[in-house]
């Protein structure tokens, strides 16, 4: 019935308001005024008083109105959205269940270690206590009891003689055992050895501490045109961790396998340098002078790919070496180097600067010239790298404060900053962002966006003396070359 009321009232005629007796039937584009045909010699101007009226049919004029093509449009665009947002969200849930898996799992461990040692410590004390109680016993039953039996005997043969025999007899007995008596009402009473004893267990202080750590370090969001985006959140603050001497002149520093590696000139003079080399700091920091000498040149740039170690020395040599410091194969780089310059490995390449053609040169692991981009940035000065992705690098020169990113397979300029006062050292971190050192004072890191290269935040709380002259990262631990202090710092990024 419902549907027939509405059928009926679609196919009802709406009548002129000025001519009754008649449909309107026609109805203008611009002003929407509604005509009949009788209508139409009157019909006038549209409503903006300059155009005639632009008139379509009543059906035409509903359908380009209502727009239904579109409105499908957007709502198969918000179908898909919901659809998107639902699938973010069933990710999202999924993730969630993992995380609980990897913090139960860390509990559990947690947990485990901790029975472990209270079993240890429930053994050492079952251990110590049952090695005092059976001293005691031993002590009781051979020192003690052997004196208390002797005691008891004699004692019990003089009163069975004091009761039966004749008093003649009994100080004769006397006097024959007047010595072990006088023995034994003399004899010293043993004594009890000294022994470790555990009398009590105390609470040395109350431990709470779950070995597993909340961290916000990203945020998200749903857009319509990337669904759900997740982006990290940049560090706010270092914290040193480990200060460790270095030789002097050091240039550069690379960590690899938990190994760290710094570059140097060995000597402060700096137009005379004499032996130059690396450094080699251990996982306990333990560290290894010279580790690998180079005679007459110093190491201003090192790098560690695949357990071998490049590095680059002022005279334009690059030395290959093995993980024992053997050095494998060397070569030279075709353009003459300022002071400090400094090459990247990227994509199983290596790029270093050659700046009076203003260009990168790109050589393979062995030495042969791959490939060559202009780079018109470039300055007569020294030159710093990092590699940033696999297609593309960061530069900058400490004599600008120009920091830019450069795409390694065209030599287009990415992106350019120009906040960074003083740049020195270069790191990238997560694949989000770029660590800067800048030499004004206090010394400051700068982090930048690695991908748009928008300058966004300064972490002034590490400070430190020397020049930050190089940075690398790992995982999140910065390590941090000063040159004029002789140290390799390392700093927790939180």
């Amino acid at each position: 019935m419902t549907e027939y009321k509405a059928r009926a009232a679609k196919l009802e005629k709406k009548m002129c308001e000025t001519h009754a007796d008649v449909e309107y039937t026609l109805g203008c584009k611009v002003c929407l005024k509604l005509l009949c045909t009788q209508c139409l010699p009157t019909a006038g101007v549209c409503d903006d008083g300059t155009s005639q009226h632009t008139l379509l049919t009543l059906k035409d004029l509903t359908m380009q109105l209502v727009e239904v093509t579109k409105l499908k449009t957007r709502e198969d665009n918000l179908s898909g959205y919901y659809k998107q947002i639902a699938a973010n969200i069933d990710e999202f849930r999924t993730e969630t269940k993992k995380l609980l898996m990897l913090l139960w799992k860390q509990r559990d461990v947690q947990i485990a270690a901790i029975q472990q040692k209270y079993d240890e410590l429930e053994k050492e004390l079952v251990e110590k206590r049952e090695k005092t109680e059976s001293q005691a016993v031993n002590f009781m039953v051979e020192e003690v009891g052997v004196r208390y039996r002797e005691l008891y005997d004699h004692r019990e043969g003089i009163e069975a003689k004091l009761d039966q025999s004749h008093e003649v007899d009994i100080i004769k007995s006397y006097r024959d055992m007047k010595k072990e008596i006088d023995r034994l009402l003399t004899e010293e009473i043993p004594k009890l050895i000294e022994f470790s004893l555990v009398t009590s267990v105390e609470v040395k202080e109350e431990k709470r501490y779950t070995e597993i750590e909340l961290t916000n370090e990203r945020t998200a969001s749903i857009t319509p045109e990337q669904g759900l985006v997740v982006s990290l959140l940049p560090p706010k603050t270092v914290d040193l961790i480990n200060s460790v001497d270095v030789s002097p002149c050091c240039y550069s520093v690379y960590t690899y396998k938990g190994v760290t590696y710094a570059g140097c000139g060995g000597d402060v003079d700096w137009i005379d340098r004499g032996v130059g080399g690396v450094d080699r700091i251990d996982e306990n920091n333990k560290v290894t002078k010279s580790f690998i000498s180079i005679k007459g040149s110093d190491v201003m740039s090192i790098s560690v790919h695949n357990d071998r170690i490049y590095t680059l020395s002022s005279d334009s040599t690059v030395r290959v070496h093995d993980l024992k410091g053997k050095t494998i194969t060397r070569w030279r780089h075709k353009a003459k180097l300022a002071w400090i310059s400094q090459f990247a490995i990227i994509n199983n390449q290596i790029a270093i600067p050659d700046r009076q053609n203003k260009t990168l040169v790109f050589y393979s692991l062995n030495g042969e010239v791959v490939n060559t981009l202009p780079c018109p940035l470039l300055t007569d000065a020294s030159v710093r790298l990092s590699a940033a992705d696999n297609n593309s690098i960061i530069i900058f020169q400490p004599n600008s404060s120009l920091v830019y990113k450069v795409d390694t397979s065209s030599g287009d300029i990415i992106w350019q900053c120009k906040e960074v006062a003083e740049p020195r050292g270069v790191t990238c971190y997560r694949d989000e962002f770029v660590l800067v050192a800048d030499d004004t004072k206090p010394t400051t890191l700068c982090v930048l966006s690695l991908h748009t290269g928008k300058f966004l935040s300064r972490i002034t709380s590490y400070g430190g003396m020397g020049v930050a002259f190089n940075l690398d990262i790992i995982g999140s631990t910065l390590v941090l070359l000063q040159y004029f202090a002789e140290k390799v710092k390392f700093y927790q990024l939180k």
